[in-house]
Order: C-alpha cells, then sequence, then structure tokens
C-alpha cells in the first residue's frame, strides 16, 4: 500500500499502510512476549532489545549509509542533503520523527517529498514503542503476580494506554495545537499512534484465551477486514485529518483480517489469497522494501524532475536492493549471537557509528556548501529568508509595538498584509518607508491571505481555516479605527486554480469551481478596499509575481553540487506561460482597482523583462528563492519602485 502511493499510483489512502503497520507490531510483539510467559520465561529486557536491534537497526543502519554516501551526488545542498542527513541522525538514534516534525513539515508538504529518509518516521515510532512497551506489560506481569485478583492487570494498562492516546488524537484532530510543540498531537506522534499498537497488543491478548473463529465468523471478518483496507486506500486522502477518526477504519481492518487468519480452515479467499507463496515471501521482504523504497524514488525524482512514470520505475527497481539487504544483512545479523560481551558491544557500535558518522559528515559538508564559492553563492540566495513579522492572529497593538520598522519616521504609517508573497516585499516596502520617512508595519502570515473573504482549505485542519479567517478579520476591526495610512495588500494568486481551496459562503453553497472562486474573489477583494476607504486608508494592491510552476516548476531539488558548478541551477520560461496561467487573477486585481481607486503595482517589468523569464539575473545569482518567491537580495532591489509608485502618484481615498 505504501510503495504504491509513493509510486504516484492511483491509490490516495496508501499512505495508511504505515497504520496497518503498526497494529501488526503491536500484535505480533504482544503474542510473542504472551508465549514466552506462557511457556514459563521470564521477561528480560536485554535480550528482548537485543532481539529487536538485530531485527531493525542493521538493515537501517546500511540503507542510512547507502543513502548519505548517494546523496553528495545525487541531492540538492540547497536544502535536501541538509534535511536528509539531519533525518540520518534521527532515525539512527531512534527520533527521525522527531527530526522530521522539525524540520520538513507536514508529511504532504511539498518539502517532505525531497526528504529521502522522510519514511524512517515510522520507523522510529515503531522503535520507540518498542522500548517502552514492554515495560507496561512487564508492570502487568508484576502486579498479577502480586496480586492473583489483578489477572487482567495487563490487559488493562494497554486499554488505558490506548485510550488515552486515541484521546489525544482526538484532541489533535480538532484542531487543538501544543503552544510549544504542536507536533506532539500531530501526524508524526508516538501518542497519537500509541493506540494502533495498542489495539494489535489487544486482538494478542483476546487471541491467548479465546478460541479460533468458525469458518463463517473468519469469512466475515476477512469480508470486513479488506472492505475497509479498500475503503481506507481509495477514500482516505491527503486532505482527509489524518491521525483521526477515519484511522479506525484501517486499524480495525486489519485486526478483522488477523483474526480471520487464525481460523484452521483456510478456505477463504482472502486468507488464502495472503497465504500464497508469493504474498508470504512479500511479506519477508517488506522491511527492506519499506526501508529501500523511498530513497531510490527521490533520488529518481532529483534527476527526472515532473515525470510521473519514474516514480513506479524506481519503485519497481528498490526491491533489489531490498532482496538484496535482505539476503545478506537482515536475515545474517538477525542469527548473528555475539559470543562475549566486548563482541556485542562492538557489533552494536559499529551498526551505529558508521550511518552516524555518514550523516553528520554530510550534514556538516553540505552546510558549507562543500567549501565550494558557487555552492555557497546559491545557497546564500536561497537560505535567506525576509525578516518579517508573521502573526497568524492579525493586527493589533502588540503586534504593531512589536513589527514597526523605522519608527521614528514622522509620516504616516504603511501596513503590509498578505500571505508569505507579501512578506517577500518587507525589504522593499521597508527600503521605500525610510526614503519617504513612514513608518512600515508588517503583519502577514502563510498560506493565509488578506482579503474579507470565507475561505477554506480541504487540505487543512479547520483550526487552519479559522485563524486564516480571523488574520483579515481582526486586522480590518484594527484598521477600522487606525489613523489613516496606506495599506499595501500583496497576496498569490494559486487559491483561485488550487482543487483544494473553496470559498465558504453562507448564502451559497460552497465555491469550489475555478470560475466561481474567481468572481467571489473579485468581490470579496472590492469589498476589502471598500472596508479600507471607508476607514480613511489608501490601498495599493501588488499583482503577483510571476510564478514558476505547472510545466514551468523550478525543481531546486535537482539542483545538485555537479549541476550548480556546470552553471545547470538555471531555468527560464516564456513569459507567455506565465501569463496564460495568471493572466485571469491579474485581470481582475486591475479591475478592482479601477473601480474602486485603489491602485495596482505590477513588478513584471523588473522580474521579467524580456519575452523570456529567467529564475537568474545580472545583479544576483538567482532573482528567485524558489519557484513562488524572489529572493531577498532581489527583494532589497524593489525599493525605489514601491518608493515612486507610494510617493508620486496622485491618488486620493475616495469618499
Amino acid at each position: 500500500m505504501v510503495v504504491a502511493f509513493h509510486a504516484g499510483l492511483p491509490v490516495p489512502g496508501g499512505f495508511v499502510g504505515v497504520d496497518v503497520f503498526f497494529v501488526i507490531s503491536g500484535f505480533v510483539i504482544t503474542a510473542m512476549l504472551l508465549r514466552q510467559r506462557a511457556q514459563g520465561e521470564r521477561l528480560r529486557f536485554r535480550t528482548f532489545y537485543l532481539r529487536r536491534f538485530k531485527r531493525l537497526t542493521p538493515a537501517l543502519a546500511l540503507m542510512v549509509a547507502v543513502t548519505m554516501l548517494a546523496g553528495v551526488f545525487l541531492l540538492s545542498p540547497l536544502g535536501t542533503q541538509q534535511d536528509t542527513a539531519r533525518t540520518g541522525v534521527g532515525a539512527t538514534v531512534l527520533g527521525a520523527n522527531l527530526v522530521i516534525a522539525k524540520i520538513t513539515g507536514g508529511y504532504f508538504d511539498l518539502k517532505a517529498e525531497t526528504n529521502a529518509l522522510l519514511h524512517t518516521w515510522s520507523l522510529s515510532v515503531e522503535e520507540q514503542f518498542y522500548l517502552v512497551f514492554p515495560m507496561f506489560l512487564f508492570l502487568g506481569f508484576v502486579i498479577t503476580r502480586k496480586y492473583r485478583a489483578a489477572r487482567s492487570a495487563p490487559l488493562l494498562i494497554v486499554a488505558a494506554v490506548g485510550i488515552v492516546s486515541f484521546a489525544l488524537t482526538m484532541l489533535g484532530a480538532s484542531g487543538y495545537v501544543l503552544p510549544r510543540e504542536s507536533w506532539l498531537l500531530g501526524f508524526y506522534s508516538p501518542f497519537t499512534r500509541a493506540w494502533e499498537f495498542a489495539a494489535g497488543s489487544l486482538l494478542a491478548f483476546h487471541a491467548a484465551v479465546a478460541r479460533p473463529p468458525s469458518r463463517h465468523v473468519a469469512r466475515g471478518f476477512s469480508a470486513f477486514g479488506l472492505a475497509c483496507l479498500v475503503f481506507a486506500l481509495f477514500l482516505i486522502d491527503g486532505s482527509t485529518q489524518f491521525p483521526g477518526l477515519l484511522t479506525i477504519v484501517p486499524v480495525v481492518g486489519t485486526m478483522a483480517l488477523t483474526r480471520a487468519g487464525m481460523c484452521a480452515d483456510t478456505s477463504d479467499l482472502v486468507v488464502s489469497a495472503l497465504s500464497t507463496v508469493g504474498m508470504v515471501r512479500i511479506g519477508d521482504w517488506s522491511y527492506s522494501i519499506y526501508l529501500w523504497h523511498w530513497p531510490v524514488i527521490v533520488f529518481a525524482a532529483a534527476r527526472r524532475p515532473g515525470e510521473t512514470w519514474i516514480l513506479a520505475l524506481a519503485a519497481a527497481l528498490s526491491f533489489l536492493p531490498a532482496v538484496a539487504s535482505y539476503r545478506w544483512i537482515e536475515e545474517p545479523t538477525r542469527r548473528y549471537s555475539p559470543k562475549t560481551r566486548l563482541r556485542l558491544t562492538g557489533f552494536v557500535a559499529c551498526t551505529v557509528a558508521v550511518p552516524l558518522l555518514l550523516a553528520v559528515g554530510l550534514w556538516q559538508a553540505s552546510e558549507r556548501g562543500f567549501n565550494d564559492s558557487k555552492v555557497q553563492e546559491f545557497q546564500e540566495v536561497i537560505f535567506a529568508q525576509p525578516s518579517v513579522c508573521r502573526h497568524v492572529s492579525g493586527l493589533s497593538q502588540a503586534v504593531v509595538d512589536e513589527c514597526t520598522r523605522n519608527q521614528n519616521a514622522q509620516g504616516p504609517t504603511i501596513y503590509l498584509l498578505g500571505d508569505s508573497n507579501g512578506g517577500q516585499f518587507i525589504d522593499a516596502v521597508e527600503d521605500a518607508g525610510k526614503s519617504l520617512d513612514r513608518p512600515v508595519v508588517s503583519s502577514t502570515t502563510n498560506a493565509c491571505p488578506f482579503i474579507d473573504l470565507p475561505l477554506e482549505r480541504l487540505d487543512r485542519s479547520t483550526s487552519w481555516n479559522h485563524y486564516c479567517r480571523r488574520y483579515s478579520q481582526t486586522s480590518l476591526e484594527f484598521l477600522a479605527s487606525a489613523d489613516p495610512a496606506l495599506v499595501i495588500i500583496s497576496n498569490i494568486d494559486t487559491y483561485w486554480d488550487d482543487p483544494n481551496v473553496a470559498v465558504n459562503l453562507a448564502h451559497v453553497d460552497t465555491l469550489t469551481a475555478p470560475g466561481e472562486k474567481l468572481q467571489a474573489f473579485q468581490d470579496g477583494l472590492t469589498e476589502t478596499v471598500k472596508q479600507l476607504h471607508a476607514s480613511g486608508h489608501q490601498v495599493l494592491m501588488v499583482q503577483t509575481i510571476p510564478r514558476w510552476s505547472e510545466d514551468d516548476t523550478w525543481h531546486t531539488a535537482s539542483c545538485t553540487v555537479l549541476t550548480i558548478r556546470r552553471g545547470g541551477c538555471v531555468q527560464s520560461m516564456p513569459r507567455s506561460n506565465a501569463l496564460e496561467r495568471q493572466g485571469h487573477v491579474r485581470d481582475v486585481l486591475n479591475k478592482v482597482a479601477a473601480q474602486t481607486g485603489a491602485q495596482a503595482l505590477d513588478t513584471w517589468s523588473f522580474l521579467c523583462p524580456d519575452p523570456t523569464c529567467s529564475t537568474q539575473g545580472e545583479q544576483h545569482p538567482l532573482y528567485y528563492r524558489d519557484g513562488l518567491h524572489i529572493s531577498v537580495a532581489e527583494g532589497r532591489t524593489l525599493g525605489p519602485l514601491f518608493a515612486h509608485e507610494i510617493d508620486t502618484t496622485d491618488w486620493l481615498v475616495p469618499k
């Protein structure tokens, strides 16, 4: 399921294969420990952890080490090498999920697609489970031994862990965010996944005391389980709140299929299919397949960006190193039994040290641009971020106090509002404010436009939509009582084409069609300008910059050290392509400006003066820091343009 999803096949919910994996892990480990206890064996933590180490770590270490070495040549020093290397460090020390949550962002974000070790988050969650779970069972066994009446203590402890974890999952799904560590209730958190392991564990407790299901019951379980997984595979996608309530579907489906497989009668079609030699062999190889498929896909996508067929081919080819790893690493190390403590220590130390050193080495080398001046020049442009104040809460007096530039200036205030496409102009606006003796207040957000229009992002949580709506409303309320000023509005234009963005008007159905959303955009922007004019403010709207998207997407992930040194990390496109994509939104903004008396500022003649646009200019190594944002260096050159537009244009606030 997971490999098919990553290969770009039409299985939008394939990522739930990880949840299937968590349930099976909980079942297998608990069943193993219960068998040992039933046979009179003591639960020895040293033996348990050594078995888990031999089962998981050597194969993981090999994959991480190879990925680090290949990453030197196949990954980009413009971010992907650093992210992958830091994730490699995390994966080696059981913390990849924490690292990924901190540096890569959401599982479905574009930045995540270029992290060649993104998939190790689930392995770290599993290892964290293995680290803690035996202690809970051991506590339950101790209680049972001391108090005969408390024979259900292990079961109750596991159930309690599952209930608490599920409650935390639903809390995160409701939109609640921890102030400092938001990831703890999110996709990568072990706390929102523990209930899935607990579900498998509870099934193992049940199977240990219950009779196997009858043939008819088993067939019912298998049909129900298969239906659940098919539902999850095709009706869950990246826009689904996950983990959340629908996570129950693949979890319960996995439990049902596992229970069906306990029936002695194997005539059931589903059970028989899962018991064939080929499927069992895939099961044997599954860990190695999971380890190797994603880095091979990422490497292929970096070399042939935009070609979706390459993903499926790479996924198929990844079976070669996977089977080799299973044959010569996974199986031998599982059977390896060190005779002395010294050999055991050396085995563990070498297994961990090699990938760790390689990951740290790639991390540090890429951070320094491999001591190549041209690579370092590109890194300086790509990594530089505008020093803009971002406040999703919107304008307030506290935000003004924090985010005012040129505080001693005497002229009317300039407010810069919008999403990250507004934030990219902060240096230009600040320079314009200095030359005109005017203070500048910036309050921008990421992926939240400043407009009086109820947008709903279908791929975000309800809390995110609430925050975005509140950003615009709070800012408009503040400006309604503020002294007359200039309000600069700058948003990206992709909302009106993006199928994941809808307009949720109270008096009509939710709008998702581009034409309907475009009309709503015109109405909402007009209303926003009118409100600002009614409060005595001037309004300057900035056209979205020429963006690199669709067939002209600029893939910085394909800019390896070698391509940068050869001058190959540059892209061009016909200006007509950008106009075809963006012209309809540009026309709407110009129409609103003409109808309301606001002003529209257009940077296209500066960023794309010729019939052909380029990511690289004469003044700087790069005009752009990514496909949607100009570089900080380029932003500073636009100060005179903003100053001229603000100072010399004779436009008044309409009455």
